[in-house]
């Protein structure tokens, strides 16, 4: 009598486009959504659409995948059923919710579509009427548990809870950019907002730091990635500014070192962005939340684009970037990033004149960026492997990788003194039960002792490294200050 369904609510912005415009973003939509029911494994599934609904047939424990998806308002898993008056209705909804409601107050929220001989109010107030006997009353303000009923011609819709989605517009809808995307909290949350406005985004990261600090980043950007971009596969452009930072380091003035930087990566940008065909840049910049972020500096800084620069966080202060961070599910990885693109350890200008920036600038050959750029590494998100990026030509490592077992080479006493959280003493681990699939870490007073550990173990087979530097290097790698080691 009852099937099951999912009911998936469109954003009112898709539903308040024209007549001419709607089915274009509906359409888009549509695909998104069957894009990342198919990315989950899910197949075999039916859709029907009516004005401002889409609704899912044949599929299971698909909420949390139908609420990531830009475009959806909201998300009910429902029965559907069909019904012949307003008492049969009733009856059937006292099937249902009788259960649910038992020993609770309760409040039925009615809404209906099309034509019928009762109004919602109607519905109401018989179908509480059904339910009150199993409760402990009706409370329409503040009810412990809520009925839903809709109702649609001679189909009738029972479900308990309505999931916020994201809402916005369906990706696809809006262009295409670049995103210059450090690993942080901001840029990040920046590139979920342009997400919302319908726009496909593919992540530009600059290296300036080497393996440890893209390493890091690319775990942000894969979670992003993973489990809010659905209707495409953003690519994910790798920018060796290594030698440009270098090169900034040795010859620009100290105050302007970090506008430097930041305008050497805008003109990369516009030279990715001319090859791709993207329209504009996207970065994480707030108005003043860092001495390079002021109002001047972003005007000095943003002259060599030819591209307009998008920022979605230019009113955002840091505690609402962090909390939107921590709703998205990446405040704890994007805390492991290290702030590699600070340059200026002492104070920058907060108002830049512009020729003074253009000669700093000139001191860097343009030669240099046109070098990065066309040595630039580009990868689909799906072929990012964080394991085989690892140097796995060298017994030394510099910074703990996710997942890592780690095993302690020092003495008992040390090791009962301090170690991270999820560390092995080295005399209780059984080699024989190790996890040869895993990443071994070995870490000693001085790196020492453990590089010859971890050559012996590489030679039976484990995936091991030496953390060189030992345990002064340990303290102040970020998955275990942040104590996520597994």
């Amino acid at each position: 009598m009852f099937t099951p369904v999912y009911i998936v609510r469109l954003s009112s912005e898709i539903t308040l486009k024209s007549e001419r415009t709607r089915p274009r973003f509906e359409r888009t939509l549509l695909r998104n959504i069957d894009y990342a029911l198919r990315r989950h494994g899910v197949r075999g599934y039916r859709v029907r659409v009516v004005p401002g609904r889409i609704f899912i047939y044949g599929a299971t424990g698909i909420e949390r995948i139908l609420t990531r998806v830009f475009g959806v308002h909201s998300v009910s898993p429902a029965v559907e059923c069909s019904f012949n008056s307003l008492e049969d209705l009733a009856s059937k909804a006292e099937e249902y919710f009788r259960d649910y409601v038992k020993g609770r107050t309760f409040a039925v929220r009615p809404h209906r579509f099309g034509k019928h001989d009762f109004t919602s109010i109607d519905i109401a107030r018989v179908v509480g009427s059904k339910l009150k006997p199993y409760s402990r009353g009706v409370d329409l303000e503040n009810p412990e548990v809520e009925v839903y009923v809709e109702v649609r011609g001679g189909k009738a819709y029972f479900f308990k809870e309505i999931i916020k989605g994201p809402m916005g517009l369906p990706i696809g809808t809006n262009g295409y950019v670049l995103a210059l995307v450090s690993g942080g909290f901001d840029s990040p949350v920046a590139v979920w907002y342009t997400w919302k406005r319908g726009v496909r985004v593919d992540i530009v990261h600059f290296d300036l730091a080497g393996l440890e600090q893209v390493y890091y980043a690319l775990r942000v950007i894969k979670k992003l990635i993973d489990e809010w971009c659905y209707g495409y596969e953003p690519k994910i452009i790798i920018v060796d500014f290594k030698r440009i930072v270098k090169l900034i380091l040795e010859r620009v003035r100290e105050d302007l070192k970090q506008i430097v930087l930041k305008r050497l990566m805008y003109r990369a940008a516009s030279i990715l962005a001319d090859k791709l065909g993207a329209e504009a840049i996207v970065t994480g910049e707030s108005l003043g939340q860092v001495s390079s972020q002021t109002l001047r500096s972003l005007w000095v800084s943003e002259k060599p684009s030819k591209y307009v620069i998008l920022r979605p966080l230019l009113g955002f202060d840091k505690e609402e970037i962090i909390s939107k961070s921590r709703e998205l599910g990446l405040y704890e990885l994007s805390s492991s990033v290290k702030e590699f693109c600070a340059l200026v350890r002492g104070a920058t200008a907060t108002w830049p004149k512009p020729e003074d920036v253009d000669e700093e600038e000139a001191k860097i050959p343009l030669d240099e960026v046109l070098e990065a750029v066309s040595n630039a590494k580009v990868y689909k998100a799906s072929e990012i492997d964080l394991e085989k990026m690892l140097p796995w030509g060298s017994l030394e490592i510099d910074f703990i990788p996710e997942n890592t077992i780690l095993i302690d080479a020092r003495s008992r006493r040390d090791y009962e003194k301090w170690h991270p959280k999820g560390a092995i003493h080295i005399d209780d681990v059984d080699f024989d039960k190790l996890d040869r699939n895993k990443v071994i870490i070995v870490y000693c007073d001085r790196g020492v002792i453990s590089l010859v550990l971890a050559k012996q173990l590489r030679s039976k087979g484990f995936k091991a490294f030496s953390l060189r530097g030992g345990v002064e290097r340990l303290k102040s790698c970020p998955l275990v200050s942040t104590h996520t080691l597994q």
